[in-house]
């Protein structure tokens, strides 16, 4: 009988943030229409358009290893950030 009436009053006190949370989740859908597509037609046409110079430097200086490298530093840093008492 006890229980019942915790699990009732548990009910009620979570059905505030619950529908507080509803409506946060609408008001960000609603927002998210407002946000306006990107159409990209064609992604070989921009990297067609680059010119060899930019291609010979971007392979000189392994663009693709540095970029691997940085995102993995930004990765781990948010993740070692997120842990109490390191960050």
């Amino acid at each position: 009988m006890i229980q019942k009436l915790i699990d009732a009053l548990i009910d009620i006190v979570l059905w505030v943030p619950r529908q507080l949370f509803g409506l946060l989740v609408d008001a960000v859908e609603l927002m998210l229409i407002w946000i306006p597509e990107i159409h990209i037609v064609d992604v070989q046409g921009i990297f067609n358009g680059l010119g060899g110079q930019l291609l010979y430097f971007l392979t000189v200086m392994e663009f693709d290893y540095g970029m691997t490298a940085m995102m993995t530093a930004l990765i781990a840093r948010f993740i070692l950030r997120r842990i109490p008492f390191i960050g």
